[in-house]
């Protein structure tokens, strides 16, 4: 028994496909990893693994692909409904965001100025709108905590 628990390592090369299939793992079609200096049990847990992976990597494929799906969907629907709006003579700004397995995507479409800008209206967009409000407070909280401390 060696020091780690019995268990060693051993170094596995890409070989030719000349391999049994038995005893080779295809991880490309042009890739094969020789299991040959390994037990039957080893053999065992690492095609079990590599079978767990592949099937990790479609679950994770499907979930993008929808996600894409999804968001095409929404996007088209966006654009529609500002092209309805349009021809309506009515002014439209649509704005989006979603973080999904893509990714985050934030989309601003419509036929108003700030969609034609491309703004998307986050945190310094609302400071703008409310300065006032959020000093005249730092100002109260101010003037309080030096009342509060002068005692």
């Amino acid at each position: 028994m060696t020091e780690n628990g019995g268990r060693e390592l051993q170094s596995v090369e890409p070989v030719a496909n000349n391999i049994p299939a038995e005893r080779a793992l295809s991880l490309t079609q042009s890739d094969s990893l020789d299991l040959s200096g390994l037990s039957d049990a080893q053999v065992a847990l690492i095609k079990r693994q590599h079978a767990d992976g592949m099937v990790s990597v479609q679950v994770k494929a499907a979930e993008m692909k929808l996600d894409v799906s999804a968001l095409d969907a929404a996007l088209t629907s966006f654009t529609d409904q500002t092209a309805k709006a349009t021809q309506a003579g009515a002014h439209a700004t649509i704005q989006h965001s979603q973080t999904s397995a893509i990714g985050k995507t934030e989309v601003v479409i419509g036929n108003t100025e700030r969609a034609a800008a491309g703004r998307f209206a986050g945190f310094s967009e609302v400071v703008q709108k409310y300065i006032l409000w959020i000093v005249g407070a730092v100002a109260v909280l101010v003037i309080l905590g030096s009342t509060v401390m002068g005692r």
